[in-house]
């Protein structure tokens, strides 16, 4: 998207997410997934992908067309959203800091703390009770009539069943030899279950003093309950265990899978995970009535109408349909940090933390072409080469040769030893330079047949965290790092030279000829620049003084230091120790974000941790 500022944004912000543990919540209006991340709820339109932001929140749920919100500027009070533009519906004092929310028919129920009470809003009038021990988790009842709550009581746990309309504690359920993580309340009202250790255990609350049933025991870790179906099954899961149907009101197991993951009931509808596969079982069998198959792990599952949404490490919903194999992903581009970005023209590559590689043509906002790959889970440096319609790209010990348009790679190299940390494609001589990483300061260096991907020769190599610059017909290549550089022969790969900086927590850019080595330090509220001739040994100039700097910086061809800050990105002539411009940003540069130039540095390039890609015109210097 190009605005009047000049800035091109690259992906979709269908999942621009501050942190990967967002958490998708499907809504009943068939269209609309809300995304809460770190206490902000965001809408995004399934049709358009189009996103409103909304505001920041302690607590959040949703029932047919409102989200209920407890504001984190206002925790005492729940206020009433409505879908799709989150317009201001209603206001209600809870009468404490709301944690947990519940909606459900025509009640609004919430739990607060100091002391721990639970509010219930029914027709605009709150009642509030008192509860004897911390509440862990909250449920209604379909027509929202009856409330359970568990709770913690160190070593055990209760349920208080609560009828709403009263205000006033049916029962208080005991049994559980464990803290209880989660309740349901069946709709006739005939069954209440929990989830409480590894046991889920069941209670009939029109007896007169109802005594605990024990309905079923995970085989591995702690139980968890997916739901009541409308017809009166349950169903109850472990993570790493198996997903089982019960009957609550005998105890009878009427069927019990292998699953690993989280599981949804959607009505009638039972949606469990193993491992890559996500399955639809028929809720009387248990058996598989449809397969989907993605490349990643899914951690949470929603559901917006038909549509099941599903959620991984990267945080983007993957959308899985009836009727369907395929798993479209809502958006395009990356959802975590960008690692590693290469250019080649009015084209680059860029990997990211959330196993993607993707080609962009640079002003278009979609990429050209994505592939999946696997990016260690922590990489500060990653192999990727672009070359015209031939993209080079690691998998952890292997580099891949894509063409791109083809998301299946067209080579792999055999295992190298170590991690893929750079690449380089040696147009001029066929090739493709490789480093790869064994751990800090101790890797290999290879260089492979640029079609076939076969090793033509290596050599162990003591510093391989970096990039790797190359200029074609030259013989020497350099391998860059935060602190330093070293300069070897393509051929035998011995080292001709370079220069390392020492210094504690130091950053270190070195200007294009080599002559000038530039330490950044930062804290903070501010940085500290020191330049260093690097022949004589001695610093330039003065020690410059600049504000906090956020992100990785980096060196222009020209010798300009280019760092990103909160509220622009700015440029520094080391030379003279001046400020030579300022670059504005659209949105703040934060702690994962960095900057490079683009081909003829008409524009920096600036990546957020969110996966997000802003090209900002340098013609906009301040």
């Amino acid at each position: 998207m190009i605005d009047g500022d000049g800035i091109i944004e690259y992906g979709s912000a269908a999942f621009r997410a501050e942190h990967w543990l967002v958490r998708f919540v499907g809504t009943d209006d068939g269209r609309t997934l809300l995304a809460v991340d770190h206490g902000r709820v965001d809408v995004i339109d399934m049709a358009t992908g189009a996103v409103t932001t909304g505001p920041r929140v302690k607590a959040v749920t949703t029932h047919a067309d409102v989200v209920a919100v407890a504001p984190a500027d206002r925790p005492d009070t729940v206020t009433l959203l409505t879908l799709p533009e989150l317009t201001p519906r209603a206001e209600f004092d809870a009468g404490g800091p709301v944690y947990r929310l519940a909606m459900s028919g025509g009640t609004i129920a919430a739990l607060t703390a100091e002391p721990y009470t639970l509010a219930l809003i029914v027709d605009g009038t709150t009642h509030r009770i008192d509860l004897p021990d911390e509440a862990t988790c909250l449920a209604l009842s379909p027509d929202g009539t009856l409330a359970a709550v568990g709770t913690n009581k160190g070593r055990t746990g209760n349920v208080l069943l609560v009828d709403v309309p009263t205000g006033t504690v049916r029962h208080t359920l005991t049994g559980p030899r464990a803290p209880v993580t989660a309740v349901a309340v069946s709709a006739a009202h005939d069954v209440v279950v929990a989830a409480a250790g590894p046991r889920v255990l069941g209670w009939t609350p029109s007896a007169k003093k109802p005594k605990a049933t024990s309905l079923w025991v995970s085989p591995k870790d702690g139980a968890s309950l997916a739901g009541i179906t409308p017809s009166g099954r349950l169903i109850a899961y472990s993570w790493k265990g198996s997903t089982a149907a019960v009957d609550p009101s005998t105890g009878t197991v009427d069927w019990e899978i292998d699953s690993y993951g989280p599981v949804l009931v959607h009505g009638e509808r039972v949606v469990s995970v193993r491992f890559g596969d996500c399955r639809e079982l028929d809720p009387s069998t248990g058996a598989v009535r449809h397969t989907w198959t993605h490349r990643g792990y899914m951690t949470r599952l929603s559901a917006v109408g038909d549509t099941v949404v599903g959620s991984g490490r990267d945080s983007r919903p993957m959308l899985l349909r009836p009727g369907t194999t395929e798993v479209p992903e809502l958006g395009d581009g990356h959802s975590r940090s960008v690692v590693a970005v290469s250019f080649d023209g009015d084209r680059f590559a860029t990997t990211g933390e959330d196993n993607r590689v993707c080609v962009w043509q640079r002003g278009r906002p979609a990429p050209l072409f994505t592939a999946t790959i696997d990016v260690p889970t922590v990489a500060r440096y990653h192999g990727v080469a672009l070359d015209g319609g031939t993209l080079f790209a690691g998998d952890r010990e292997r580099l891949l040769r894509f063409t791109v348009g083809d998301p299946e790679p067209a080579a792999r190299s055999e295992r190298l030893d170590g991690n893929v940390v750079a690449a380089a494609s040696l147009t001029d001589r066929g090739e493709v330079l490789v480093a790869c990483s064994k751990g800090y300061r101790n890797g290999v260096f290879y260089r492979l047949d640029a079609l076939t991907l076969e090793v033509r020769a290596q050599a162990k190599a003591p510093y391989v965290l970096g990039t790797i610059a190359y200029t074609p017909g030259s013989a020497t290549f350099d391998l860059r790092w935060a602190t330093g550089f070293r300069t070897y022969e393509i051929k035998g790969f011995a080292e001709t030279g370079g220069c390392e900086h020492g210094g504690y927590r130091s950053r270190l850019y070195v200007t294009p000829d080599h002559t000038l080595l530039v330490t950044l330090d930062s804290r903070e509220e501010t940085a500290t620049l020191r330049v260093l001739d690097i022949a004589a040994r001695t610093e330039l100039h003065d020690a410059i003084t600049i504000p906090a700097v956020t992100g990785d910086a980096c060196m222009s061809a020209a010798g300009l230091l280019t760092t990103g800050h909160a509220d622009a990105v700015r440029l520094w002539d080391v030379r003279s120790g001046t400020l030579a411009g300022v670059l504005p940003l659209r949105t703040p540069a934060g702690w994962g974000a960095a900057v490079r130039w683009t081909p003829g540095e008409t524009a920096v390039l600036v990546s957020h941790s969110s996966g997000g890609l802003q090209e900002v015109p340098a013609s906009v210097i301040g």
